[in-house]
């Protein structure tokens, strides 16, 4: 048995602790995941944490005798698994597949639950009725996409895999040899502008890494339906083992699908995204989304539709504002998610230049000073962290879309400032007092102080 302390970086202090040779080890672990890693095609800060287990003996050793835990110790297990790790062999346990085990085995499914600012990760045996702590390691903290690992496999030093957050080392090899050969790794994607009106180069951004230098990344594109094809895109800032592919695409006219996924190669690996579709929007339509509330705010704060019961799917809303110069009769328009469509005007109403329309997602509508219902389908369904809201109209074609992330997830609307065809922000971003405001305009007037304004329309939240 034995013991040691290591420091590897200024910023991260790494303990291994009691294991016999012949036992398996931790050998890499990720605690704070900001990519896709367990392969869904979707980042999640929990189901995308993850730790490699290794075989350094020479005979197969049965996995249902160990399990992984967390600062917690052996009383908040967080996986385990079964059948044999040969030697050599390499087990990757993603988050997900902890959720897993711990719903299997009634445990709250909360996955590894790694602090990303500091934590214990410990693995145990258990035999005889007896349970022993084998291996453990501490860390104080980790950036993103950076894991901490053995190098070679199952020695020491413990090291920092840092090459996709811009690091010298080597780069993250979840499952397989550490320092080893690494599929190229695309960190992110995102298309400017996130919501393209039908005036819009459309550029399609990739932000990939690998250390061997990525020789190829290709976009693939089908338009409207049509047969798919794949187009170059060209490096446009960074180096090959890190960097930021780009392709422009000329402006489509309104109504426009646009299927596309990226792929990168080494040479020799090859790393794809799944596919993500673009509605190119008009941008000339009098009637545009102006404001939307995916997380209205908790107790009666959150109260936005005015009928006294905070919900958190009822008080959910999507503001529509004409901003044209005539009325718009809205029958035959469409509100959409990402999924589905949330709300349909069967008929009517007609809004005048300047006027603001709310849909609420359930409830019953109270003192919303402009004409306000309650989405058709029983709700919108807008979700917190990432979402599409389109604006469609009689014809089908977009008239509006509004894609955004994280920045809705926080007890506040995302609105247009100014009001109709201003850039999206959030009320607390622009120093307002207000959360939300349906039915009222985001901007104070001028002839009103915005304290006065905020007393104003409180009236209207309570």
């Amino acid at each position: 048995m034995r013991s040691w302390m290591l420091v590897l970086l200024p910023a991260t202090l790494l303990a291994a602790t009691s294991r016999c040779p012949a036992e398996l080890v931790l050998n890499e672990i990720m605690p704070a995941p900001g990519t896709d890693w367990n392969g869904d095609g979707s980042f999640s800060s929990q189901a995308d944490e993850w730790v490699e287990i290794f075989n350094p003996g020479a005979v197969a050793v049965e996995l249902s005798d160990y399990f992984v835990a967390d600062a917690g110790g052996k009383a908040t297990p967080r996986a385990g698994a079964n059948g044999p790790l040969g030697p050599g062999g390499h087990l990757f346990v993603t988050g997900e597949i902890a959720a897993d085990w711990e719903t299997a085995n009634g445990f709250p499914a909360v996955g590894l639950s790694l602090n990303n600012s500091g934590d214990t990760v410990h693995l145990f045996r258990t035999a005889g009725g007896t349970t022993t702590l084998v291996d453990s390691l501490t860390y104080s903290g980790s950036d993103g996409d950076v894991s901490l690992g053995r190098l070679p496999d199952g020695t020491e030093p413990w090291t920092a895999f840092d090459a996709l957050a811009g690091g010298a080392g080597v780069q993250p090899t979840p499952g397989g040899t550490n320092g080893g050969i690494a599929a190229p790794k695309i960190l992110s994607v995102h298309v400017d502008p996130p919501s393209p009106a039908d005036i819009d180069t459309i550029r399609i951004c990739a932000y990939a890494g690998d250390t061997d230098g990525i020789v190829e990344c290709l976009l693939r594109l089908s338009e409207n339906g049509g047969a798919a094809q794949w187009h170059p895109m060209t490096l446009a800032d960074g180096t090959p083992a890190l960097g930021t592919w780009e392709a422009a695409l000329t402006p489509r006219p309104a109504g426009t699908s646009l299927i596309w996924r990226v792929r990168v190669s080494d040479g020799s690996l090859v790393s794809e995204t799944n596919d993500e579709e673009i509605v190119v929007a008009g941008s000339n339509s009098p009637v545009v989304l102006n404001e939307i509330l995916a997380d209205p705010p908790p107790d009666l704060a959150g109260d936005a539709n005015g009928d006294g019961v905070r919900g958190s799917a009822d008080d959910e809303f999507v503001e529509l504002v004409n901003r044209g110069e005539a009325p718009v009769d809205l029958s035959g328009w469409e509100l959409h998610d990402a999924t589905a469509l949330r709300h349909e005007f069967v008929v009517g109403p007609v809004i005048g230049p300047g006027e603001m329309f709310v849909v609420f997602g359930g409830g019953t509508p109270t003192g919303i000073p402009s004409p306000a219902t309650v989405a058709s389908t029983g709700g919108l369904s807008l979700n917190n962290s990432a979402d599409t809201v389109s604006l469609k109209g009689p014809d089908g074609v977009a008239r509006d879309v509004h894609v955004y992330g994280s920045e809705a997830n926080t007890d506040q609307s995302l609105i247009r400032v100014p009001d109709g065809d201003g850039d999206w922000t959030r009320p607390f971003d622009v120093d307002f007092p207000w959360a939300f405001s349906p039915g009222l305009l985001n901007a104070a007037p001028s002839v009103v102080s915005q304290a006065s304004w905020g007393d104003i329309k409180a009236l209207y939240h309570r």
